[in-house]
């Protein structure tokens, strides 16, 4: 009787641990994060659980399971949450992620940093927003996108400008309404810019949506953006990071990730540009062409 009983605790358990992450469809769910690329100077290669290779990136998101291979004069700098630490690796040197913490297969030991609680606070947020969802497709590209400004954009300025890709409705117009939905700017649409005269005033701390219509009324794109109340903008303005040769690309992805997380998209994408990468809408980067 009592081997029968620790045969059923056994399978009890192996059942408990292979589906633990499972969902009802049974698909997985991803793994948290153990760790977030901030910088990468050399050839640091990543090799996922399923045996894809890729070059790491700034704001990689590490798992359990990820392996990691630096050259030789390559660097490596990691957040790793369960410390709340940067790490610093210097190639050559081979690591495996863990739960929790960071392996070191082959070289020498990473050298340890403690991050700011406000970089600790930023680093968490961005995890929060954009968490691991796996190689998920791109939304499909259905004619007619707006660049800028982005879906729910924050502008640190008063001078929006409209820029779109695709190909426009025949005599086609914007129309941009304000927070109580009142109708705040009308015009036709012929080019893929859009340049408000100075006689048009955004206001600090104003919420916007728009449209594009068909001379027949019916809508083919709309969003929303709104103007960064003006503390809010001095305040993101003031922490720039200046882009030099001697600044730490630590320092400039956590502004970065400040930038987006509050919807500045315009600005962050200028930050993401400096560090050779571009992010999708999950916030998983690629390098830039």
């Amino acid at each position: 009787m009592k081997k029968v009983w620790l045969l059923f605790c056994g399978a009890l358990i192996f059942f408990q641990l292979h589906t633990a992450h499972a969902l009802p469809s049974g698909d997985l769910l991803p793994l948290e994060p153990t760790a977030l690329v901030l910088a990468v100077s050399g050839r640091v290669s990543i090799t996922n659980e399923n045996r894809q290779t890729y070059d790491a990136l700034p704001l990689h998101r590490l798992v359990p399971g990820h392996s990691i291979v630096l050259a030789k004069g390559a660097r490596l700098s990691l957040m790793v949450r369960a410390t709340g630490n940067r790490r610093v690796y210097q190639g050559p040197a081979r690591l495996l992620l863990k739960d929790q913490f960071v392996s070191v297969r082959f070289g020498a030991q990473p050298t340890v940093q403690a991050l700011t609680p406000l970089q600790h606070d930023i680093a968490e947020q961005w995890l929060v927003r954009y968490p691991r969802r796996g190689n998920q497709p791109e939304p499909r590209f259905l004619g007619l996108d707006v660049v800028s400004p982005k879906d729910g954009a924050m502008l640190l300025n008063r001078f929006p400008e409209f820029v779109f890709k695709g190909d426009l409705p025949r005599e086609g117009s914007l129309l941009i309404f304000d927070g109580q939905g009142k109708r705040f700017w009308v015009q036709q649409l012929d080019d893929v810019r859009v340049h408000f005269p100075n006689s048009v005033e955004f206001g600090w701390g104003q919420n916007f949506t728009w449209e594009v219509r068909k001379l027949t009324g019916g809508r083919v794109l709309a969003g929303s953006f709104s103007i960064a109340s003006e503390w809010t903008a001095r305040n993101l303005l003031e922490a720039r990071v200046p882009n030099l040769p001697s600044t730490p690309r630590e320092d400039l992805a956590f502004y970065g990730m400040r930038l987006q997380l509050a919807c500045a998209y315009e600005e962050a994408s200028r930050i993401w540009e400096s560090l050779g990468i571009v992010l999708d809408s999950t916030g998983r980067p690629r390098r830039l062409r």
